[in-house]
């Protein structure tokens, strides 16, 4: 039997005024679970990065990694982050 392991591509959302592109790649584990990743083009160039939240999320192994513009953060520092802006 193989284990299938699939990427589906979803464009969320083109911020038009920087350039940037914002994508949701979401991806079926060998377990079964669902990890969805966010990240921003810029240049052609993709960086991990959320600012609404977890940009590594996966509910049922309970991950979530902070990531702002490909910079892997912890959940305090992120929520400061997001404070200044």
């Amino acid at each position: 039997m193989f284990d299938f392991v699939f990427t589906i591509f979803v464009v969320i959302k083109i911020l038009i005024m920087t350039g940037y592109e914002i994508r949701e790649f979401i991806r079926e584990e060998s377990d079964g679970s669902t990890t969805r990743t966010y990240a921003m083009e810029c240049n052609g160039v993709l960086k991990t990065h959320n600012n609404k939240g977890a940009a590594i999320v996966n509910k049922e192994q309970e991950i979530k990694e902070y990531y702002l513009y490909g910079v892997g953060i912890t959940k305090e520092v992120w929520e400061k982050k997001r404070k200044l802006s």
